[in-house]
């Protein structure tokens, strides 16, 4: 496996260096493909392990366009409110509620953002994209920062812990701006209908997040909004659901007990 990882910024104190160095022996003795990366956006302190290896996508990237999307309709509020109409190759199969009802064939772009993000629905998601299109896609993308936005065969691509970094990182920025919209955006990332991390693996703390799940890949990312708030991104390949789903929890919770540490230690100084 390709070990990488990156203890950088101001973790220095050599006890904390220790704990992320157990969990990254953690990850090391993984059989599969992992990855993780945290970064604390109070301080910018950040650690990673493969933040470099890239994992399908899956449903995680959902919440990229829809980010594009109420970024636009910040200077046209109108946007949200434009309807679209669905035909029958619209409807997708997969996770999502849309293609259960296709009597239903005209929502608004917010309509379908929520659905995206709320019930990961793809038919949702690939009208969105195809709205926008995937080469403005791509261009917002990597004008962020990231290397491979919608890179692959379909309108998923692959992803890796840096780039899903990247993204979060600016959806941040824009949920602080607290507009009216990006509080609206932020909602509809709360309280998905499937959830991977569980709230005790956080402290009970608010999760703005998104997860993917399709074949062996399977991640959940996100902003974990604790006094200190930090970016939780969480990419595997396993194959048995109860032990993907047991793993990343592992995973959340170590990395959720450094954060801590960190908080303390900034609190000190």
């Amino acid at each position: 496996m390709n070990y990488n990882v990156s203890a950088i910024s101001k973790v220095k104190n050599k006890y904390i260096k220790k704990k992320i160095y157990n969990l990254n022996k953690f990850l090391l003795k993984q059989n599969e493909k992992v990855a993780y990366a945290y970064r604390n956006l109070e301080t910018d302190d950040m650690f990673s392990f493969n933040p470099d290896v890239c994992f399908y996508s899956a449903s995680a990237i959902k919440f990229l366009v829809c980010l594009y999307i109420y970024k636009q309709a910040e200077e046209n509020p109108t946007l949200l409110d434009k309807k679209l109409n669905l035909v029958e190759e619209d409807f997708k199969g997969g996770s999502g509620v849309l293609s259960d009802d296709k009597s239903v064939t005209e929502y608004t772009i917010r309509e379908l953002v929520y659905y995206a993000l709320k019930e990961s629905d793809n038919t949702a998601y690939i009208k969105l994209v195809n709205f926008v299109t995937p080469e403005k896609l791509k261009e917002f993308g990597l004008s962020l920062g990231a290397n491979h936005t919608l890179e692959g065969k379909d309108l998923f691509g692959i992803t890796n812990a840096y780039d899903m970094g990247v993204y979060l990182t600016h959806l941040y920025n824009y949920l602080n701006t607290n507009t009216k919209l990006s509080n609206e955006l932020k909602e509809s990332m709360l309280n998905p209908s499937y959830q991977i991390i569980k709230s005790k693996s956080i402290d009970n703390n608010l999760f703005v997040r998104k997860y993917g799940s399709f074949g062996i890949a399977f991640h959940e990312v996100g902003i974990v909004y604790d006094e200190n708030p930090y970016i939780l991104i969480i990419l595997t390949q396993k194959n048995e659901l109860k032990e993907k789903i047991n793993y990343i929890n592992k995973v959340a919770k170590k990395i959720n007990k450094i954060h801590k540490l960190i908080k303390n230690r900034s609190r000190k100084g």
